[in-house]
């Protein structure tokens, strides 16, 4: 359990809830087709600012800050997405940004659920910064 952070307006829909190893975003009044796979996302394009909004959420808080002082990891671990019940396998560790008019689709190193209204994402805070970079670039 994490604790959950009060949004920023920037954030207008998403909400985070960190941890010590990462955190959950999540985007209020969504619909089933945000989640295309377990690895895969389709939100509105116009989230695009509020996603990066809520990163830096993420990263200004102290939960960030003592993973970041304790070290961080070397090399890319994706094991932690692999579905535990299936023989599926585990995320690219390389995220994916396609913004189109009408979608921005998101794939990498996170899993991707969607319950009720609720879409939400485990994120690794080792891929936080990957994730901002990929999102920068779709801007």
């Amino acid at each position: 359990m994490g604790a959950r952070l009060d949004p920023t307006p920037a954030m207008r829909r998403y909400r985070v809830e960190v941890n010590s190893r990462g955190f959950t975003l999540s985007r209020t009044l969504a619909g089933p087709a945000t989640r295309i796979t377990r690895f895969v996302a389709a939100l509105p394009p116009a989230d695009l600012d509020a996603i990066l909004a809520a990163l830096d959420q993420v990263t200004e808080d102290d939960a960030w800050r003592r993973w970041a002082s304790d070290g961080r990891p070397a090399e890319p671990d994706t094991s932690w997405t692999a579905d535990p019940h299936s023989d599926g396998e585990a995320a690219d560790p390389v995220w994916s940004v396609l913004r189109q008019i009408d979608q921005l689709t998101i794939s990498g190193p996170w899993i991707v659920r969607f319950e009720q209204g609720l879409w939400s994402a485990r994120i690794a805070y080792s891929d936080t910064e990957s994730l901002r970079r990929a999102l920068t670039a779709a801007v």
